[in-house]
């Protein structure tokens, strides 16, 4: 096998890898989106917390949202009557390590191939 067929072959593993991390950061962030959406609709319905100031709630579980969460006596859907900012900031570093994933093997590809970034040769 040529030195050449190789380097391409570990790049595109790599490409997967990248490609794997994006999805699964993107698909937690969908999840915390969702889980956060389904409670704090319902919290909203039944206490005096607005949608709006429960924003804040997706990322960080403040007395507030503690709070208010704890104070929704109706049944959720699913029977879900908590939301744990955790699975953004999971969804977060995923994504972000996706993409500096990336940026090492774009950068790992031209020295490889001998070509630099930016198009110039």
């Amino acid at each position: 096998m040529s030195r050449q067929w190789i380097s391409r072959q570990r790049l595109l593993s790599r490409d997967a890898l990248g490609t794997g991390l994006l999805a699964a950061g993107i698909l937690a962030l969908l999840a915390a989106l969702a889980w956060w959406a389904l409670v704090f609709v319902n919290v909203a319905e039944n206490t005096s917390l607005t949608i709006p100031a429960a924003v804040p709630c997706l990322i960080n579980t403040s007395d507030l949202c503690s709070l208010a969460m704890s104070l929704c006596g109706s049944g959720h859907w699913l029977g879900i009557p908590r939301y744990w900012e955790g699975l953004f900031w999971v969804g977060a570093a995923l994504t972000l390590a996706a993409g500096a994933f990336q940026l090492v093997v774009a950068t790992a590809g031209s020295t490889e191939t001998g070509t630099q970034l930016g198009g110039k040769n």
